[in-house]
């Protein structure tokens, strides 16, 4: 059985893969995790687990904009060859489905 926190954490790992961010190891008392580059491995920042459930997709395609145009992501433009073949439509429905 998974804990409900592990599901979170998955989600979250999917969801960031998706546009091409991995979401690596816990850096404070498994609050937060820190996120890089799925190609050169770069810091981008840090996500909380104290999101609810389907919540880092509806964030996420709120910023695809952002990550299309290189605003948000790696300098290597690895998200944003990512985000070109994200369909926002589809990328918000694989949120976890209703309980």
């Amino acid at each position: 059985m998974v804990k409900p926190m592990e599901g979170l954490i998955e989600e979250i790992r999917s969801a960031y893969a998706t546009i091409g961010i991995r979401v690596e190891l816990p850096v404070t008392y498994g609050t937060y995790y820190q996120l890089a580059c799925g190609r050169c491995a770069a810091f981008l920042g840090v996500v909380g687990d104290k999101l609810l459930p389907g919540q880092i997709r509806t964030i996420l395609s709120e910023q695809l904009d952002l990550y299309t145009a290189g605003l948000l992501g790696c300098p290597c433009g690895y998200q944003k060859e990512q985000v070109k073949a994200v369909d926002p439509g589809q990328f918000l429905s694989a949120a976890v489905p209703d309980h």
